[in-house]
């Protein structure tokens, strides 16, 4: 009697076609949205969804793909970095790495469905109650002054954010699917959805985002058609080194932001409070992060990922990021490239990569890890 029960709930949970692994992730992953929702839409941080959170990070960490000492270590390393020069946002330098570690556990389809129906039903919902949000007023310096919808999300920027992450998962669940041929037509059938977005909240991240991703896919799908490896190829150093170079760009502009008054004014007096920001950071900031954050507007993801957690975290970031490219280019995976391609662009006026309570951005994160770990997380 006791086999036959047993029996019986292996087959209960293969007919549910989900582990309880996945279905931890997929309560991490509501959460987080939730953790969002709450402070972004409602704008009422709730303790007890941020206390789920964090229990749901403990119960769904990957503990199998570390030793007990490793842990230890681990642990006892990031408590003696963080003590050294405290601050709130660490947490935000974790978040990633606690999520890649959630995620890590389970196939790779399997969480980006996970993440593409929370966003989904979270923007249909959003739709059915605010439809296209409150009018924001907002600044062309192309053209004059337009209204920018919210679409319930607080502010417009945010909104066509949320839209970008949707999007890109549902690219990549179709890349990584039987249907990858179809690829083209769903870049081509987004096209009318990207444009509205953009006239309804005039994001210029999002706009620079999707030229970035058009761009680069127009790019690689031309090499692929001429036959042209050399071509293709020439790029791994271009990729691998883009996240260095973004970060040394971002900071050169800051430093000199009296020189380039026209591009600090396009980017909304953005190179400004960077520079009053950086004159802020010391030599323990420097090596192990700032936590000055809240007294400026830092609208930058690489000011965020070099000062969050400081230099040495920063190196890590740098060096997981190049293994994970070089992969990239020697599976050919040239449609991941351009996501991730993408995502450094949006990157160069938001502070997406580190905003881990929009589940969309973590794409960036375990995309990397995907490839990092030479696909040992399976399709």
């Amino acid at each position: 009697m006791e086999q036959a029960n047993s029996i019986n709930i292996k087959q209960k949970q293969l007919n549910l076609g989900i582990t309880y692994r996945e279905l931890g992730v997929f309560l991490l992953f509501f959460f987080l949205n939730l953790k969002f929702i709450s402070i972004t839409v409602i704008q009422d941080r709730s303790f007890v969804i941020d206390a789920i959170t964090y229990l749901l990070l403990i119960i769904t960490f990957n503990y199998p793909n570390w030793t007990y000492k490793s842990l230890t270590i681990t642990g006892v390393l990031i408590c003696i970095y963080t003590l050294i020069n405290f601050s709130a946002y660490k947490l935000n330098v974790l978040m990633p790495l606690l999520i890649i570690q959630a995620v890590s556990g389970i196939r790779f389809n399997r969480y980006l469905g996970i993440s593409f129906l929370i966003t989904t039903l979270t923007l249909v919902i959003m739709f059915i109650i605010n439809g296209e949000g409150v009018n924001m007023a907002g600044y062309s310096f192309l053209i004059d002054r337009k209204t920018r919808m919210s679409f319930g999300f607080n502010h417009p920027n945010v909104a066509a954010l949320y839209y970008y992450c949707f999007l890109i998962n549902g690219l990549l669940l179709l890349y990584f699917s039987k249907y990858k041929k179809h690829i083209s037509l769903y870049m081509l059938l987004m096209i009318p959805l990207w444009l509205y977005i953009y006239q309804k909240t005039a994001s210029r991240s999002f706009l620079l985002s999707i030229i970035a991703l058009y761009g680069a896919y127009s790019y690689y799908y031309l090499g692929s058609i001429i036959n042209r490896k050399s071509l293709l190829n020439i790029t791994q150093y271009i990729i691998s080194s883009l996240a260095l170079f973004f970060t040394v760009l971002t900071v050169y502009f800051a430093i000199n932001s009296d020189k380039f008054l026209t591009v600090d004014m396009l980017l909304s007096k953005r190179l400004t409070y960077y520079d009053r920001f950086l004159n802020t950071i010391d030599l323990k900031s420097f090596f192990f992060g700032a936590n000055t954050y809240g007294d400026f507007v830092i609208d930058s993801s690489y000011i965020h990922l070099l000062f969050e957690g400081g230099i040495l975290f920063f190196i890590g970031f740098c060096t997981f990021y190049l293994l994970s490219t070089i992969q990239m280019v020697e599976k050919k995976a040239w449609l991941p490239i351009c996501v991730i391609i993408s995502f450094l662009c949006y990157g160069l006026m938001e502070s997406l990569l580190l905003y881990s309570m929009l589940i969309g951005t973590n794409i960036f994160w375990i995309l990397l890890y995907f490839y990092y770990r030479k696909g040992k997380m399976q399709l």
